[in-house]
């Protein structure tokens, strides 16, 4: 299914706040593109959650979203199609890209994956929290997921895991960018 037809029929969200999603996402894969020279992957490993092959790494990117400006990152374990998340042991990327407003914080998923399970409950999927927005305070180092979705993810604050970065990128928008 593609993207946008399953925020609006699957997520039933506004055609506005479907245009939004879809443009965090390529905004931030296009601006990581020009920052590294990484080359876009396949429709195939994009599937594997392989945005880019960066030298020798396959990296995830993940754009700038609000919570990024609050300072927390989210962690997806199963999609939303209750297969491998981005984050899952499964997943062939092997680098997680985030996007924050002054810069690009790479880290190793395996690393981000097991401080989230440090700081995790062991994972029960009938205790899974299940809703369709909740506050990031409520959701730290808890399994969520939306209603509506077979996903479960956790949040982090950045700072729990700034120790594990592998690489900073940091960039420069102008304000006329912002116009």
């Amino acid at each position: 299914m593609q993207l946008r037809k399953y925020l609006k029929e699957g997520r039933g969200l506004t055609e506005s706040r479907t245009a939004v999603c879809v443009d965090v996402g390529k905004s931030g894969e296009a601006l990581f593109k020009e920052i590294t020279g990484a080359l876009k992957s396949d429709l195939a490993d994009d599937k594997k959650h392989i945005d880019f092959y960066w030298g020798d790494k396959l990296v995830d990117v993940k754009g700038l979203k609000k919570m990024h400006h609050s300072g927390y990152i989210l962690l997806e374990f199963i999609n939303v199609w209750g297969g491998h998340g981005w984050c899952s042991k499964k997943s062939k990327a092997e680098y997680i890209a985030f996007q924050f407003p002054e810069a690009f914080y790479v880290f190793r998923k395996p690393h981000l994956r097991t401080r989230a399970l440090d700081l995790c409950a062991p994972f029960n999927p009938k205790e899974v929290t299940r809703k369709n927005w909740i506050p990031y305070e409520e959701a730290l180092y808890k399994w969520v997921g939306r209603y509506n979705a077979q996903d479960v993810f956790t949040y982090l604050k950045f700072t729990d895991v700034e120790d594990l970065i592998f690489e900073v990128l940091p960039y420069a928008i102008t304000k006329e960018e912002t116009k």
